[in-house]
């Protein structure tokens, strides 16, 4: 039998509800909009996408994540024809029949759905939703992940602009402080190419302009003299178990350290790691994210096997660990999120009420990262018409930062969830009663 967490285990849900932004679905402003195109950089097919959307008037960008698909979408629509600026961002958990038949347009306006987390393409409910839009005179553009599908009478192929153009189109539009030479620039256009994602390349060109050092760097310095295991595990121990106190810290990384066979003297001190008001933590707020990028891109299986392990008993360890490896989890999904949902989501989500209290903090956390919050959502969801047990984790994850991100989408699925039976709907009233941001 599944059981109930209990209410302090919910309410610790509500204190990452600080770190997200205001609920996604809102409308943007014109001025809103322009700010974000100021520094926009028209990629391969966008003039067809243009013509495609003044036809059909509903468009869906399909391609892979980071290319640029949002403000791709606002770009497309800030050409098209309309009675106003504004553009109405709708919810990504709603179907095609929901869009067609739910959703309530307005003459000659613009709508967006960002990171549509639908299972499935319905190629009919699309293709007679943008008659709909034609009769009215709006437009609406859908971003979403994969390839095309049976609907490609609305879809259009999306790819990232070139990085170099990118870089120098931002350099022009930034104001640059004076001192930064042409060597600096020459060097920065360079490793804009090796960059994986737009957002990457004008954080790099603003740096420039600033004549800022990249964050990160002394992080993949450290990792470049290739430490050895024993250093590893003492700046991989705190990106999961952060801001300890220094023996609770001590009794976690010794759990690591004899999982992986380490044994004897630990090093004096670690270049990275330091106190922070008496708790354990890395010296530079960013180096956390740093550190965990660093062990996915240059470690294999013989430390992640052992290190996973570690990882996933955290919840057990009380709720202070239990919340930094809810975080350091959320953190790690921006790198590798297919192996974050199947190795610990999937798995804290199914387990005792400490790990799924873990698996909703996890989907909290990703609420404060634009890219992941819509998986998160996406996750909560398919959680919700899952068995048992997974359907509390969905009750708990929907009342934390989700009901701050997607509001009308975490009541509406609390409400189904509180009219079952069983733990679920306990933890669906519970987080239904908890404050609203």
């Amino acid at each position: 039998m599944t059981e109930t967490p209990e209410q302090g285990e919910i309410d610790m849900l509500t204190r990452s509800r600080a770190a997200v932004a205001g609920p996604v679905t809102r409308d943007l402003s014109r001025r809103e909009a322009d700010g974000l195109l100021r520094s926009y950089l028209e990629p391969a097919g966008f003039s067809e996408g243009v013509r495609r959307l003044a036809a059909c008037r509903l468009l869906v960008l399909v391609g892979e994540e980071g290319t640029g698909r949002r403000l791709g979408a606002i770009a497309l629509l800030s050409r098209m024809s309309l009675a106003e600026g504004r553009i109405t961002v709708l919810s990504p958990a709603a179907t095609a029949r929901e869009l067609l038949t739910g959703t309530e347009y307005e003459p000659g306006r613009a709508y967006l759905l960002h990171d549509w987390v639908t299972v499935s393409t319905d190629r009919t409910a699309l293709v007679n939703l943008a008659r709909k839009l034609a009769e009215l005179g709006s437009y609406l553009v859908i971003t979403r992940d994969g390839g095309p599908s049976a609907a490609v009478e609305v879809e259009h192929p999306w790819v990232a602009p070139e990085p170099g153009e990118l870089f120098d189109l931002c350099l022009s539009t930034f104001d640059r402080r004076d001192g930064v030479s042409a060597e600096d620039v020459a060097r920065a256009r360079g490793t804009a190419h090796l960059l994986a994602t737009p957002a990457e390349v004008v954080r790099l060109a603003a740096r420039v302009a600033r004549r800022e050092e990249a964050e990160g760097e002394e992080v993949a310095a450290w990792f470049d003299t290739k430490p050895p295991l024993r250093e590893v595990l003492a700046v991989a121990a705190p990106a999961f178990a952060h801001l300890l106190p220094a023996p609770a810290f001590d009794r976690q990384l010794a759990r690591l350290e004899r999982l992986c066979g380490e044994s004897g003297e630990r090093p004096p001190s670690c270049p990275l790691v330091g106190s922070r008001d008496g708790l354990v933590a890395f010296l530079a707020p960013h180096q956390r994210a740093q550190v965990l990028a660093e062990l996915v891109v240059r470690y294999g299986f013989w430390l992640w096997q052992p290190l996973r392990d570690w990882a996933l008993s955290l919840p057990g360890e009380g709720p202070a660990v239990r919340a930094s490896a809810a975080e350091a989890v959320a953190l790690l999904a921006a790198h590798s999120f297919a192996e974050v949902r199947h190795t610990f989501l999937e798995v804290w989500a199914r387990g005792n009420a400490a790990e799924r209290a873990a698996a909703a903090g996890v989907l909290s956390s990703m609420c404060a990262d634009d890219a992941l919050a819509p998986k998160a959502l996406g996750i909560a969801l398919a959680w919700a018409d899952g068995p048992g047990d997974v359907r509390v984790t969905a009750a708990a994850a929907l009342g934390g930062a989700l009901a701050v991100r997607y509001p009308g989408d975490a009541v509406r699925h609390l409400r189904r969830l509180e009219t079952g039976h069983g733990p679920a709907a306990v933890v669906a009233a519970r987080s239904l009663a908890l404050p609203r941001a």
